[in-house]
């Protein structure tokens, strides 16, 4: 049975989206660990994508979509694949996290393309037979083969597909979150330079869309201090919070008269309604609102066979703790949306 590795997920621009659990009864009782279904659906895409459905599809889309196909060449293979689980920790390294789900590629003879489909440790995957919950739908795509792939599975799932959208509070609770993870003697090396881009409604700067907050390394620790900008540290179900977002929104308000509320926090409507946090992005990760998402992670360094003592290597074990938190969260997300706390 062919299995991917989850260093798939990593270092790869995706778009996330939300999708509605997908019905394969009437050609298998199960799909996760179906080798046959992976094959059937496999074989499927194949034949849709290298037939006239797409070739009639192609001729609607626009001249840079076409050259993005004609660049790409024929496809070669199309692959099905389970994410493998990982064992257990070995001495210095961190366990692999196992993500049920499918991951999709398909090889043309000038690029490789993907899709996964993810549900989370904790959720439900099969909640009756026929029928597989992955919330969680990640495409590194073109615009057209992304609407074709979304087709198939509405098709032979009967499963609903939209984008997934990540609110202002999300993005700052991924950012304390993914910090909280990470050891504080690392912080400076695994972050680096934090960047923030803050979007503001039309209605109040119809000539300025988004400021970019650039916080420097050497800058970033001063941050994550209880005492700076004068923050009490809230708690976040019972523990105490990480005041990284607070203490910056308290040093844009002095230093440049910017009175915002990007966590809901203050419980200041006026200024979530026209102000709000759509970008962050750092050395580790990348997430923005309108549901880009890249997680950086070094696969030889923070792998199994990084180092043998277990005292190199730490930073990037870190880092992928932090990032597998980070995307289990947004699974979370697409599941059970706003509702669920991350």
């Amino acid at each position: 049975m062919e299995q991917a590795s989850r260093w798939q997920l990593f270092n790869t621009s995706w778009t996330t989206h939300r999708i509605s659990p997908l019905h394969h009864g009437k050609d298998f009782e199960t799909l996760l660990n179906n080798e046959a279904a992976l094959k059937t659906y496999a074989t499927r895409l194949r034949d849709q994508l290298t037939g006239d459905v797409l070739a009639g599809f192609q001729s609607t889309i626009n001249t840079a979509e076409n050259d993005t196909f004609s660049k790409s060449g024929s496809l070669q293979e199309c692959r099905w694949e389970f994410f493998a689980a990982g064992p257990s920790r070995q001495r210095g390294v961190y366990p692999k996290a196992s993500f049920p789900g499918i991951l999709v590629t398909l090889e043309y003879e000038n690029a490789t393309y993907k899709a996964a489909l993810l549900a989370d440790t904790d959720s439900t995957t099969q909640p009756r037979k026929g029928v597989t919950a992955l919330p969680l739908l990640l495409t590194k795509f073109p615009i057209a083969l992304r609407q074709t792939f979304i087709t198939f599975m509405y098709s032979n799932f009967d499963t609903y597909c939209s984008t997934l959208g990540l609110s202002s509070r999300f993005l700052c609770d991924a950012l304390e979150n993914f910090v909280s993870v990470v050891p504080g003697s690392e912080v400076e090396d695994v972050i680096k330079e934090l960047q923030l881009t803050l979007s503001f409604s039309s209605s109040i700067t119809p000539a300025l869309r988004n400021i970019n907050v650039g916080i420097p390394r050497a800058s970033l620790v001063s941050f994550l201090d209880q005492d700076a900008g004068n923050s009490k540290g809230k708690a976040v179900q019972g523990k105490a919070r990480i005041p990284l977002v607070e203490n910056i929104t308290s040093y844009l308000e002095t230093h440049l008269a910017m009175k915002l509320d990007l966590d809901g926090s203050q419980h200041n409507t006026v200024a979530r309604q026209h102000v709000r946090l759509s970008k962050v992005a750092c050395a580790a990760f990348v997430i923005s609102s309108d549901g880009r998402l890249k997680l950086i992670v070094d696969a030889k360094r923070a792998g199994e066979n990084a180092d043998e003592d277990g005292d190199r290597g730490d930073q990037d074990i870190s880092s992928l703790r932090a990032n597998e938190r980070l995307l289990r969260a947004v699974i979370r997300k697409s599941f059970a949306g706003e509702q669920v706390t991350t």
